[in-house]
């Protein structure tokens, strides 16, 4: 039931569990953005919700499923999550979790983003968490396990996706796409296959080609140092960029000034989110030639 096939091990351990009344009443998915997380989660909540599962996952076709497929199944919720969960979204949930299931089977709740809870949000659900209810599950996820509260962690299965740095997902990434997948994308979305295909079908994929393609040719020999700080103003993530060639140049070629290189970078970093109106050109510039200084 899962289309990715890094997650079909961890689904059917999950998928047995709840034909076997063994799955715990409160989970914590977590793992990288872009890992499959969530489309796990939502697996299965449609298992659990099924009415007639199999072996492998949901039916598809009762009518436990068809309510969920059209998003109005009525003992299923998602917490929607903006800048932040409040505590009243969290009392909602307890409160749907003490009420009876309208369709007689089990009662979800999905909390995508959990780490964006408030402290008054995460002290509400730890009651919860306690007295679930009969048949309830909460299915947690999140991409920054440790920002939540041990509480929160302590009361949970703890179920992790890990990056997907593998043979197996570079071919699943490259069936995708009708064009050559790089052989660096994958670790340079840190393994996470469904970041690595948004980057292909957004075009941005070609942008970071000629951006890391000019980054080398200027540390290789000083050139066109104008045109690649051009380049970088113009990127959208120019953070993850650098931060994933510094580590290629730290660790891969082994420089003797690997702490001198981060410590610079981590100090860039600061700036560009301390530093109200700086110039973003003339930092960048810096940035460049101070890196060429420490790798030559």
């Amino acid at each position: 039931m899962v289309n990715f096939p890094w997650l079909t091990s961890i689904h059917q351990q999950l998928v047995n569990l709840v034909n076997a009344q063994h799955l715990h009443h409160a989970l914590l998915i977590s793992g990288p953005d872009g890992v499959g997380k969530h489309v796990l989660a939502d697996q299965l909540a449609n298992h659990l919700m099924c009415q007639q599962p199999t072996a492998t996952g949901h039916c598809g076709v009762c009518k436990s499923c068809l309510l969920v497929n059209s998003g109005h199944h009525p003992d299923l919720q998602r917490v929607v999550a903006e800048s932040s969960i409040g505590v009243d979204q969290i009392r909602e949930i307890s409160h749907f979790m003490q009420s009876a299931a309208q369709q007689g089977g089990a009662r979800v709740v999905l909390i995508p983003h959990a780490e964006k809870m408030t402290e008054a949000a995460a002290n509400a659900l730890l009651k919860t968490l306690e007295e679930p209810g009969e048949r309830c599950f909460l299915l947690l996820q999140t991409a920054h396990e440790d920002i939540l509260l041990p509480t929160i962690r302590s009361r949970c299965q703890r179920w992790v996706v890990s990056p997907q740095l593998n043979a197996p997902t570079q071919q699943w990434l490259q069936a995708q796409s009708p064009q050559a997948v790089p052989a660096y994308l994958l670790d340079f979305c840190g393994g996470a296959p469904l970041k690595a295909l948004e980057l292909l079908h957004s075009g941005q994929v070609q942008q970071i080609d000629s951006l890391l393609a000019a980054l080398t040719l200027y540390f290789n020999d000083g050139r066109e140092l104008l045109a690649l700080v051009k380049k970088l103003e113009a990127h959208s993530d120019v953070v993850s960029l650098l931060s994933w060639f510094v580590r290629q140049q730290c660790f891969l070629h082994n420089n003797p000034n690997q702490v001198a290189l981060l410590q610079r970078f981590a100090q860039w970093c600061r700036d560009e989110q301390l530093i109200l109106g700086q110039n973003k050109n003339l930092a960048l510039t810096t940035l460049m030639l101070d890196f060429y200084k420490l790798l030559h």
